[in-house]
């Protein structure tokens, strides 16, 4: 793609030149020429330079719009030609959720290695907030997780596999761990911990627990490690919300997670790929996986995301 756009698109989305240069791994004076270059061409300033960075002008902004799109042809166009003259892809980027990462991930890397011993795996775990641009992007090939629907567009294929929700993780000798449910109102003087960034989950324990308009709130710690959330609960001074999916590996802790009276929201969850990509041997694979194990997992029925579907 070209050099001018690409160092554009890294400014606008690192902030610096310097930050930017690193992500291209070019000398940040060849980032200042390029953008340099292109405004000149544009004839306008697309960006304010300011103390602590730089910042997209109102130029800027309409044309950054603009550089996604191109940035995604560009990528689509490669990724289809990539899947007309070779069995597929050489390395296959997945970012995964935690319930997927934990419960499932490990194995589906062994059934991608088997069919395909030459192929090169990076798994990388992300929150909610960051897998639908680094999808469409580029930076990942498979999303295994939670995307809201308002964040995707039909560049984006997906095949929801099951509904998560959250409950509370405390220990087995916590008095509010003997019912089936809990109440989250009765909480409201421990210290909470919330796995992963979710801010859906983190609103409803706030509505549960802390006075109608309190702008406080409960949660004091945030951890995308479930480990160190693990064992914070542990120590005996906190709780923490984690999706009920996990509830084998916080037994194997000797902890206990519920539900909630009310219920937390249920999300949608499954496989999200990039359109242009549908035909890789490897995505195919990703699919067939999760397909063989709908038993296990209690799939949905297959629907999709948008109006495409893996």
């Amino acid at each position: 793609m070209d050099k001018q756009l690409t160092a554009f698109l890294a400014v606008a989305r690192n902030g610096t030149t310097t930050a930017a240069a690193n992500h291209l791994n070019v000398a940040q004076s060849a980032v200042t020429k390029r953008i340099a270059n292109l405004e000149h061409e544009l004839g306008t300033a697309l960006f304010l330079r300011e103390y602590r960075g730089m910042s997209l002008t109102e130029a800027g902004e309409i044309f950054l719009a603009r550089a996604r799109l191109i940035e995604r042809e560009y990528r689509d166009g490669k990724d289809e030609i990539s899947a007309i003259a070779s069995a597929g892809l050489s390395n296959l980027r997945i970012g995964a959720g935690p319930v997927f990462h934990l419960n499932w991930a490990a194995r589906l890397i062994g059934a991608l290695k088997q069919e395909f011993p030459d192929l090169n795996i990076d798994l990388r775990t992300l929150n909610n907030e960051e897998p639908a641009e680094q999808l469409t992007s580029g930076e990942i090939d498979v999303y295994l997780g939670m995307i809201p629907e308002e964040k995707i567009d039909n560049s984006v294929a997906a095949h929801v596999l099951m509904q998560i929700e959250h409950g509370i993780v405390m220990r087995d000798d916590d008095p509010n761990s003997q019912g089936e449910t809990v109440d989250p109102a009765r909480f409201k003087n421990y210290d909470w911990v919330s796995f992963v960034t979710d801010p859906v989950t983190e609103r409803s324990i706030e509505r549960y627990t802390l006075p109608k308009g309190s702008k406080s709130s409960l949660i004091t710690i945030r951890t995308t490690s479930f480990a160190t959330g693990v064992q914070l609960v542990k120590s005996g001074s906190f709780i923490m919300s984690a999706p009920l999916q996990l509830e084998r590996f916080v037994e194997k802790d000797g902890l206990v997670i519920r539900p909630t009276h009310k219920g937390m929201p249920r999300r949608d969850a499954g496989i999200y790929v990039r359109s242009s990509s549908l035909r890789f041997g490897a995505i195919k694979t990703v699919r067939r996986f999760f397909e063989d194990l709908s038993d296990q997992i209690n799939l949905c029925p297959s629907r999709s995301g948008n109006r495409n579907s893996v």
